[in-house]
C-alpha cells in the first residue's frame, strides 16, 4: 500500500510488473555523543562609565557547550548509502532487540563494510556540523566567533540490523531502486524527485538535537 501511494505521489509510470518486495535486514552503526564544544564569543555588557552612565563593551568570553546526541545512527554498507541515510530517521532505535540468529531464518542480512572507527568519524562530524549550525538560536547573545570539537566524546556504539522491503521500478528512462521502512512504512528510492520520506537526513539530526 505505502509503495503504490509513493508510486502515485511522485507520478511515476512503471514500464512493466513491479515484483513484490522482498524482506532485508540493512546493517547501521548507532552512536551515542557527549562532552562540550568549547567555543569563543563575543557578549555585549553595560558597564558604568565612571560618571554614572551605562556604556555597553564587548567582552570576549571562552565556555562549553554541552553535547547529548543519543543513537546517531549511520550506514554500516556503501550499498545504497544515500537512500539508507533517509530512510533511518523512520526506525525506532529504542525497539530494537537482542540480536537471535533465528530472526534471519526467512530474511536475509547484508554485510557491512563500513568499520565502526570510519562510522565513529562520520557520526561525530554530522553531530559537530548540526550543532554549529544549532549554536546561534541556542546562545543567541553571544557573537560565536570559534568552535572546536576536540572535547566532543563517543561515549558508547551499537550494531543494529534494520528491517526494509526493497524492489525495483523499471521506467522508460532505467530502473530506480525503492527501500521501505519495515517499521514505519516510509518510502525512499534513488529517483531524483522523491518526497514521500521526509526532508532529508540533516534535518532528522536537528530534530535529534533539540530532543
Amino acid at each position: 500500500y505505502q509503495l503504490v501511494q509513493w508510486v502515485e505521489a511522485n507520478k511515476l509510470k512503471p514500464s512493466k510488473k513491479v515484483e513484490l518486495p522482498r524482506g532485508l535486514y540493512i546493517p547501521i552503526w548507532t552512536f551515542d555523543i557527549g562532552g562540550n564544544i568549547d567555543y569563543t564569543g563575543e557578549v555585549v555588557e553595560n558597564k558604568d562609565d565612571g560618571m554614572g552612565r551605562q556604556q555597553p563593551t564587548v567582552i570576549r568570553i571562552n565556555d562549553k557547550y554541552p553535547v547529548f546526541v543519543d543513537d546517531l545512527p549511520i550506514p554500516a554498507s556503501r550499498k545504497r548509502a544515500r537512500q539508507v541515510a533517509e530512510i533511518m530517521r523512520g526506525f525506532n532505535l529504542k525497539a530494537t532487540q537482542i540480536y537471535n540468529a533465528r530472526y534471519l531464518s526467512t530474511w536475509p542480512a547484508e554485510v557491512y563494510d563500513v568499520p565502526m572507527g570510519q562510522a565513529s568519524l562520520d557520526a561525530r562530524s554530522q553531530a559537530y556540523a548540526a550543532i554549529k549550525r544549532d549554536m546561534p538560536n541556542a546562545l543567541s547573545s553571544v557573537n560565536i566567533i570559534h568552535t572546536s570539537s576536540s572535547s566532543m566524546l563517543i561515549e558508547s556504539y551499537k550494531f543494529v540490523l534494520v528491517p526494509v522491503w526493497m524492489t525495483e521500478l523499471s521506467l522508460e528512462d532505467g530502473e530506480i531502486h525503492v527501500l521501505i521502512n519495515g517499521q514505519s512504512g516510509d518510502v525512499t528510492s534513488d529517483f531524483p524527485k522523491r518526497s514521500a520520506s521526509g526532508s532529508g537526513f540533516m534535518d532528522w539530526l536537528s530534530d535529534l538535537l533539540d530532543d
